[in-house]
């Protein structure tokens, strides 16, 4: 039982770390196929799979379109954990949740992407596609 709940787990990781080759058609969400712009076009987040130490896992990248700046989220987003990546409804702030560390967004600040914690920051607007994925989690 334990082994078929972590298969369908890993099966049914959501958000832009959904592990399909069909492309969603839902704009909120990205995955490994469908980089995810954000809402003023400006950025877009990238998905990859890479293998850590024998952790098959996703890192998430976020792209300034125009320049083609990169950087790299510094969140391992493990395979066999629940994740999401959204960006949040009106502003170029990103967000993730990994059921293993827990919820974070970045946003861009003085011409650099900075990290902060929905733990430290409980006030912060949690993205209506976020709030979905995890009902009970955010109010």
């Amino acid at each position: 039982m334990l082994i078929m709940s972590s298969i369908l787990t890993t099966i049914l990781i959501a958000g832009c770390i959904k592990n399909t080759e069909e492309p969603l058609n839902n704009n909120e969400l990205s995955n490994i196929d469908q980089p995810l712009f954000s809402p003023s076009g400006n950025y877009k987040a990238v998905i990859d799979r890479f293998e850590d130490n024998g952790v098959r896992a996703y890192k998430v990248e976020i792209v300034d379109v125009k320049d083609f700046d990169t950087y790299e989220v510094d969140i391992l987003f493990r395979a066999r954990d629940r994740n999401y990546v959204f960006w949040a409804d009106e502003d170029d702030i990103l967000w993730g949740y990994s059921g293993d560390v827990g919820t974070y967004f970045w946003l861009k600040e003085n011409g650099f992407w900075i990290k902060k914690t929905y733990a430290d920051n409980p006030n912060a607007v949690v993205p209506q596609a976020l709030k979905d994925a995890r009902p009970n989690k955010y109010n």
